[in-house]
This record gives C-alpha cells, sequence and structure tokens, in this order.
C-alpha cells in the first residue's frame, strides 16, 4: 500500500507529538569543569541544538531515501546498537563494495574539530554531506537531493517545524543533521557512575585494568585523554612500518608528507566495547587484540610518536616500546575498557530510527 505519491506507508517515520528534548541533553557538570574538554568546546562554532531541529536531523540520518536507490541511510552503516559504528571491517553501500575505512562511533562530536579518520573534513557541517554523495556510499547527487526530499510527504512539515519554511533545501538538511549528531552524546557508563564512589561499583579484576590504564608506563590515558577518552589530533601507532606500501597512508596520503604516513584520528574509547572491530581497517577483531598489539608488537617507523617509545617522551622515531604486560594486566585493560560503554545510549529512542 503506497500514498499518493507512491512512498510505501510504512516507510513513513513515526515520531511523538512531542519533540524529544534534544536542546535540554547537555553533559553531566564535571564534563563542563574537564580542562581538556574545556579548550575543545566551542571551538568549531557549531550550531545550537533545537527539538525541531535535532529531530528532522534524525529522520534524515536514518532514511534511505537519502541514498541514490532508497536502499542505504547514514544509520545503515552507523548502527546505534554498536554506539553508531559498524560490525564489519568496512562497510558496504550503494556499490556494494567495501570502503575503504572502518565505520568509527558517533558520539560526544562537539569536542572534535576534524573529521573522518583522516580529519580531512574541518567540522561538522563539512562531513555531514560527504557520505551522501560518496559514489561507493550513497552516491546522490546533492544539486538533486532537496527536490527528492521535498516531494515526499513528510519533510516540508519537518522543515517548517525546524527552520519555519516547508522548502526543502541542502543548508537545512546539513544543519538538521549536525544538530541531531551533536545530540549523541554519551557519558554513563559504569566508569562514570563509579567516579563519586571511588570506583566501588567496578569488579577486581576491572579496578586492575584500571590502574594499567593510567599508570605511566603504559600511557594509555596520554592519547585517550580527559573525561572522553580521547585526543582531537592524529597518531602514528605503528601498526606498519610503511602505511603507504600497506594500503593506506592516512594523513600521508592527503598531504604527501613522510611524517604524516600512518598517521591517523585517535578515536574516544567510550563505548568501545561495543565498536569492534577497531582500528582504521578494523584488522583487529577484539579488544584483546589491540591489547595484545600495544603490548608486544608496535612496528618501528621513522616517525613513531613518541609516547610509544621506551621513555615515553623526546623525538618521533625512537625503537618501540615493548610493555610484555602479563596475563592479568591484559584480562584487565580489557574488562576496564568494557566499563565505558554506556548502555543507555545504544538503546536510546530519541536517536533510533523513526521508521
Amino acid at each position: 500500500m503506497e500514498d499518493d505519491v507512491g512512498v510505501p506507508l510504512h516507510s513513513l517515520p513515526s515520531l511523538p507529538s512531542t519533540p524529544y528534548p534534544y536542546s535540554q541533553m547537555g553533559f553531566p557538570e564535571r564534563w563542563n569543569q574537564d580542562p581538556f574538554l574545556s579548550l575543545l568546546d566551542g571551538i568549531a562554532g557549531n550550531p545550537d541544538i533545537t527539538d525541531e531541529g535535532a529531530t528532522l536531523g534524525r529522520v534524515l540520518f536514518h532514511d534511505a531515501q537519502l541514498s541514490i536507490d532508497n536502499s542505504v541511510s547514514c544509520g545503515t552503516c552507523h548502527r546505534q546498537s554498536r554506539a553508531f559504528s559498524d560490525d564489519a571491517p568496512a562497510s558496504v553501500g550503494v556499490s556494494g563494495s567495501p570502503l575503504h575505512r572502518n565505520t568509527p562511533g558517533l558520539f560526544n562530536l562537539q569536542f572534535h574539530t576534524r573529521f573522518f579518520w583522516d580529519l580531512r573534513a574541518p567540522g561538522l557541517p563539512n562531513q555531514v554531506l560527504q557520505p551522501i554523495g560518496h559514489p561507493d556510499e550513497m552516491n546522490m547527487s546533492l544539486e538533486l537531493l532537496p527536490a527528492k526530499l521535498q516531494a515526499l510527504p513528510y519533510y516540508g512539515g519537518l522543515f517548517a517545524d525546524a527552520f519555519g519554511d516547508s522548502t526543502v533545501h541542502l543548508t537545512g538538511i546539513t544543519d538538521a543533521l549536525v544538530q541531531f549528531l551533536l545530540s549523541l552524546r554519551s557519558f554513563d557508563g559504569r566508569y562514570d557512575q563509579g567516579l563519586d564512589s571511588d570506583f566501588e561499583n567496578l569488579s577486581e579484576i576491572e579496578a586492575l585494568g584500571k590502574s594499567v590504564f593510567f599508570r605511566g608506563d603504559t600511557r594509555c590515558n596520554q592519547c585517550h585523554s580527559g573525561l572522553n577518552f580521547f585526543s582531537p589530533g592524529p597518531t602514528i601507532n605503528g601498526l606498519e612500518v610503511d602505511y603507504e606500501w600497506a594500503g593506506d597512508g592516512g594523513v600521508g596520503e592527503l598531504t604527501g608528507a613522510a611524517e604524516d604516513d600512518g598517521k591517523f584520528k585517535t578515536v574516544s574509547l567510550r563505548n568501545v566495547g561495543v565498536t569492534a572491530p577497531y582500528m582504521h581497517d578494523g584488522r583487529f577483531a577484539t579488544l584483546r587484540e589491540v591489547v595484545d598489539f600495544y603490548s608486544d608488537s608496535i612496528q618501528p617507523h621513522p616517525f613513531l610518536d613518541g609516547r610509544f617509545s621506551e621513555d615515553g617522551v623526546g623525538p618521533s622515531g625512537q625503537a618501540p616500546y615493548r610493555l610484555a604486560l602479563t596475563l592479568e594486566e591484559r584480562e584487565g585493560l580489557v574488562a576496564f575498557m568494557h566499563t565505558l560503554t554506556d548502555s543507555s545510549f545504544i538503546v536510546n529512542p530519541a536517536f533510533s530510527s523513526p521508521f
């Protein structure tokens, strides 16, 4: 059964009569006081979130009508149950060919200034339309997209609610998607629940992993810093001796500079327990494989980040450290990282598909 413009009725979005309060979904006060995050918050100049704007963005994000053949949405590759990542090493879009890199999770994006693994997009407004127009992802002409959406029975009203005018336009599509993405805030893992009780809620093995994570020699928290457990800059972490030869030079593919060969974004460890597989190419299927790599197998590189050297300071390109963690320490690190998963975030109906 179809409506008068040929849209299957089951594909119409089901939305609450009163929008979800996206504009009120702020971070806890301790996040606002985090010195590291305070340096980053607001730099990107993102738009304010309105309930109606983020509602429109939610529909756009989950609507397969944004792809050329109506088969792929943003949410196809960014799945809420996996903290808006994918469980494949490389997602597959409309072309049927695996994409170049692993699909990262989406949350706490207001602290990011550049996007994609190679940081090629400055700011969310410059990122959100790229997958829609990419020939292997959604392959939709951005010039034709507004008219396509205007012909659907639900976007005129959603645009009127969000922007005061029922005309669908690319600026509004961009702004609404950014608002929805900024509303994806995740901060309620068991780690967070333990902050006010000296982590009495953690098991013995989780507490051990926490101590290993924050102790000086491992330097885990030097790259994965602050309450968001991330860094805004790219890092050469020693996955390869020659990244370009291995098939992906990261930032180096954009700059052509030897010192950028293998630089990739340092992603957040929040929700890392549900975002497997790991690294830019999804090479590691489990967190234990990641821990084993950093303990034993970092490769030498002429510009390896100095934090992966024996003393952890000084110039890049030093010989990589060998932590040789014990079995218990490895198991502890894995257990601790699972405490960063926000189980409420991955089921929050305000972020789920309305279709």
